[in-house]
């Protein structure tokens, strides 16, 4: 099954907020969507334009459908998953984005789940309780439970 366009408009634009998609990814797909139909949506075509980050943004934004967005945030955790540096800096900036895509995707079971991780990650990094090498870990098991393989969107 294909994702629908909204879906992966979404992904793009959870992505592009979080830091964690390049605005040329989201351009292609829309060039790539553009070159399978005869006629495009509009909204499809406003997308691969050149321009700002907040245009392309709002551009994603009005592709029109119902976007899956419990997929849309188990793709961008498989991504983040799949990104993530073994540094603590990568990590601490990982922890904020997955926090930042279950908030985008509404997803408020999720959000609670990443926003304790990071507020154990704060406690560890002042020694005031547990390691950050546990929750390294416990963020792993998060991303691993709660995320899947990102799509092809080339495919898509």
């Amino acid at each position: 099954m294909k994702p629908s366009l909204a879906s992966c408009a979404q992904y793009f634009r959870i992505g592009l907020e979080v830091g964690l998609c390049e605005p040329d990814e989201a351009r292609d797909w829309a060039i790539s969507v553009i070159d399978c139909m005869d006629e495009p949506p509009g909204e499809i075509i406003e997308v691969s334009w050149r321009k700002s980050l907040p245009e392309l943004i709002s551009d994603l934004n009005e592709v029109k459908g119902e976007p899956e967005l419990n997929l849309v945030c188990r793709w961008l955790l498989g991504r983040l998953s799949h990104t993530l540096e073994p540094t603590h800096d990568s990590f601490d900036l990982a922890v904020r984005q997955a926090r930042g895509i279950a908030l985008a995707a509404k997803d408020s079971d999720l959000y609670y789940v990443f926003d304790a991780l990071e507020d154990e990650l704060r406690l560890a990094e002042t020694q005031t309780y547990g390691t950050v090498a546990a929750c390294r870990e416990e963020f792993d098991m998060a991303l691993k439970k709660h995320g899947m393989a990102p799509l092809a969107f080339r495919e898509a």
